[in-house]
């Protein structure tokens, strides 16, 4: 079997090495080095296609030793590290890593990421160093937080969607926090909460005498965000006559004032949210197409929480520090309750367990908040049989009379689909990530649960 490049690994720990040369030797010409001495003799006497570097070495940090090599070889670095915060995936993309991998991790995978990197194009983007506080376990969010890490530098247009409540606000801001616009303004707006007649004169401000009341020149949201960021949120609710005149402004990157005739030229990046299917609205006639593309250069598509239950954990924590002030000191949260809100399902998401948790938080008679101190709707909230079917009752009832979105599915596809994924994934689980054993559990073929996985993105 001919091997189809030289791969380097950077890493402090035997056993490792020994694992990765172990697995990856008949595929790969593969070079080993603990330090950063041994890893720079190798790339220096060979030409190395891909690197594989632990993100802390002994007294050295993989970070470093990227930004230092990657315009000195033509070398592509995949991050491999135990410490998968968002942080750490955003800031390895802007060192220059083209892909990032967390311990432990499918040798599959970590096969395919090497394959995937040797055909990858190195951009020109310099990218700045910031800072960045929140963490995740989801791969799912991770790979969202490295695709900002890509992207925070450029001007493109970016459209986050997902369900109310998933966090699309605060992940506009964390574009504009990580881009090259940080200390200039970031202006957030919500369609639907402003009344139709009113939202001409919140965006493109008027002049005086425009309309009635308008009795002194007032800027518009985008004169606030020039140099920076807005964010234009539940974007779907832009009646189609404004629907025109945003797509002008994306276009001419002006605007005028309402009343006026004079444009004004503007340096903005926009960032627009939805929680509805912007496709479906298109094929309705309630949303342009044209626009749509001019938004959506980049979508970000936000997994609702009880996708990422993972997370829970560590956003009870976050919330739990937040509202402090409530009690005038941090509680913590006993493990049953904590496994009680990992058990329920979220419809309200992200938004939903912030509010419960504040409720708990004024519950609490002591420090430690326990079950009693539930709302009603999680207590009830149970994996008992009669409990499941209730909830697999109402789900089918939601999908049958279209509360629910089928994004292109017939309703009977679309739900086998929101059923199916939560046995696949508790199948890989249980076998620990083991497809072999997935497959012989659920009584499927391997080739099928394969393609299932492919199908549904789980990570």
């Amino acid at each position: 079997m001919s091997k189809i490049g030289n791969v380097l690994i950077i890493d402090d720990e035997e056993h490792i090495l020994w694992l990765l040369n172990e697995s990856l030797q008949d595929e790969f010409n593969v070079f080993c080095a603990k330090n950063s001495a041994k890893a720079e003799h190798f790339m220096n006497d060979y030409n190395i296609d891909v690197c594989l570097i632990d993100l802390f070495l002994e007294n050295e940090h993989g970070l470093n030793l990227i930004e230092k090599w990657k315009d000195k070889y033509d070398t592509k670095f995949i991050v491999i590290t135990a410490q998968d915060s968002s942080t750490s995936v955003i800031e390895s993309m802007k060192a220059g890593a083209v892909d990032f991998i967390s311990k432990p991790f499918e040798l599959d995978e970590l096969k395919e990421k090497i394959v995937d990197a040797l055909n990858f194009q190195k951009s020109d983007i310099e990218l700045p160093s910031v800072e960045y506080d929140f963490q995740s376990k989801s791969k799912r969010m991770l790979e969202i937080y490295k695709l900002i890490g890509k992207v925070s530098t450029s001007n493109i247009n970016i459209l986050i969607t997902g369900e109310t409540g998933t966090g699309k606000e605060v992940i506009a801001r964390l574009i504009h926090k990580k881009s090259i616009r940080a200390n200039k303004p970031f202006v957030a707006i919500n369609m639907a909460a402003i009344p139709q007649e009113l939202i001409e004169s919140e965006l493109f401000g008027h002049v005086r005498g425009a309309f009635t009341g308008a009795n002194s020149d007032k800027a518009g949201k985008f004169e606030e965000a020039n140099y920076g960021t807005i964010f234009l949120d539940e974007i779907s609710e832009m009646d189609l006559n404004l629907q025109v005149k945003l797509l002008r402004v994306l276009q001419e990157r002006e605007i005028t004032r309402l009343g006026s005739n004079k444009p004004i030229k503007l340096d903005v990046r926009v960032i627009a949210a939805t929680n509805k299917n912007l496709e479906e609205l298109i094929e309705k006639g309630k949303f342009r197409e044209d626009l749509y593309y001019r938004l959506n250069v980049i979508n970000i598509e936000l997994p609702p929480l009880r996708e990422r239950k993972e997370d829970i954990p560590i956003l009870v924590s976050y919330f739990l520090q937040k509202y402090r002030y409530i009690k005038n000191r941090q509680l913590s949260i006993s493990n049953r309750a904590l496994e009680k809100l990992i058990s329920y399902h979220w419809p309200g998401n992200i938004r939903e367990l912030e509010n419960v948790i504040q409720h708990m938080i004024v519950q609490a008679g002591g420090d430690v908040i326990d079950i009693s101190d539930m709302p009603e709707k999680i207590l009830k909230s149970s994996f008992s049989g009669n409990s499941i079917k209730k909830e697999l009752y109402e789900l089918a009832m939601k999908l049958i009379s279209g509360e629910d979105k089928i994004n292109g599915h017939t309703v009977y596809e679309e739900y086998v689909k929101i059923v199916e994924r939560p046995l696949i994934e508790a199948a890989l689980e249980k076998t620990g990530n083991n497809k072999s054993a997935a497959a012989q559990l659920l009584g499927i073929n391997r080739n099928t649960l394969r393609k299932k996985i492919k199908d549904y993105e789980i990570g």
